[in-house]
């Protein structure tokens, strides 16, 4: 994996697939600029360096619903339902908790391992799964990444 050239950025496991289908929509006006200002920094600098977390990252610190250090989005439960959602998503990407790596290599293991239909499976309690954005982005990305496409280049 790369070295760091600047502060990695923590991410959550599960939420390196959202935001392949971030679309301007969130739990909050605060939430919603993060998630942008992340999105638009990452896809903007495929080198950037990220750091896979299984906890509440920079994102989350934007949320209403996280209290301390735990999502309470469904109830009490909520935050280890999310950390199991974390760790189901850094297994199928073969990544573990602490790792850093490129964005621009997140972005490759997603597509080769995680197809849209998939995330009825990985996300079936996510609200936002009904609406389809992650789905596209993350076919989306297939597209982009196929050995195919690379060979266009």
């Amino acid at each position: 994996m790369l070295q760091a050239v600047s502060d990695p950025i923590p991410i959550r496991g599960h939420m390196l697939l959202c935001l392949q289908g971030f679309r301007g929509k969130g739990y909050s006006p605060a939430f919603v600029a993060q998630l942008a200002t992340l999105t638009r920094r990452l896809f903007l600098n495929p080198d950037q360096v990220v750091q896979i977390v299984q906890a509440p990252d920079q994102v989350c610190a934007c949320c209403p619903h996280l209290k301390g250090a735990a999502c309470h989005l469904s109830g009490l439960g909520t935050e280890a339902m999310i950390r199991e959602q974390d760790q189901h998503v850094m297994s199928r990407l073969g990544v573990s908790a602490g790792q850093c790596c490129a964005w621009s290599e997140v972005l490759h293991c997603i597509a080769g391992t995680i197809k849209g239909e998939d995330l009825a499976e990985i996300c079936g309690h996510c609200q936002w799964l009904p609406l389809g954005f992650c789905r596209e982005g993350i076919e989306g990305l297939g597209r982009i990444h196929s050995p195919l496409q690379r060979s266009k280049k």
